[in-house]
């Protein structure tokens, strides 16, 4: 799971060059360019607008180089599924905090925390897949970058449950929105302005209100 920046530009400087001087068949590799997004564990992950290739010739998992990521498809699918997810974070990291190999662990492990993948048992696997390695010139020793793998962890698992404490709080404090009132249920009969019991009319004399109203009785026997 080396960050191979350096060899990754050396070797497609190499690859140019020997293809300008005919030695093709001796430098081909099994190398695809995918895009910005590739699926990994299940997950369609990406870097930003960094492009991702596909390289089964590349000696570790995956790689970064200025502005692209590497996996080897064949190594990394050995790895249990938070491994696979974490290479692809870390190396994204170099991208984003530079070449610090701790600085990106910890980017790998606060995207894991962030987007859930990332559990106390998958940090244990990707502290195994270092396999104990030594301190080198540009990698840190396998137990320094488990302990700083520890230390990510609890910060951005603190800070995770810290922002969910309080979203928590403030939907407890904040009223719910008052729903609106139903409608009432319709009713069988209609509310009229001229429904109405028809008045005591004259007959003596003629008024057309009165004979409206002895009309409107008659038509709508429904009005109350």
């Amino acid at each position: 799971m080396q960050s191979l920046r350096f060899y990754s530009l050396v070797a497609i400087a190499a690859a140019g060059v020997c293809a300008g001087s005919g030695f093709v068949g001796s430098t081909t590799h099994a190398e695809e360019w995918v895009g910005h997004t590739v699926k990994l564990a299940g997950r369609n992950v990406s870097c930003g607008k960094a492009e991702i290739m596909l390289d089964t010739s590349l000696p570790s998992e995956g790689g970064a180089g200025d502005d692209f990521l590497i996996l080897n498809p064949t190594m990394i699918n050995k790895q249990p599924r938070s491994v696979r997810l974490f290479v692809f974070s870390h190396e994204c990291g170099h991208l984003v905090v530079g070449d610090s190999e701790l600085d990106a662990d910890c980017y790998g492990v606060k995207r894991g925390v962030e987007e859930g993948w990332l559990d106390r048992k998958g940090l244990t696997q990707v502290c195994a897949s270092f396999e104990g390695a030594p301190e080198t010139e540009t990698h840190p020793s396998a137990a320094r970058r488990c302990r700083n793998l520890d230390r990510c962890f609890a910060t951005y698992l603190a800070e995770r449950d810290a922002n969910r404490a309080k979203a928590a709080a403030q939907n407890i404090m904040t009223p719910p929105e008052p729903k609106p009132a139903a409608a009432p249920a319709r009713k069988s009969t209609i509310s009229a302005w001229r429904c109405t019991e028809p008045l005591p009319v004259n007959k003596q004399v003629h008024d057309p209100i009165s004979d409206l109203i002895v009309e409107d009785a008659k038509t709508a026997p429904h009005c109350r």
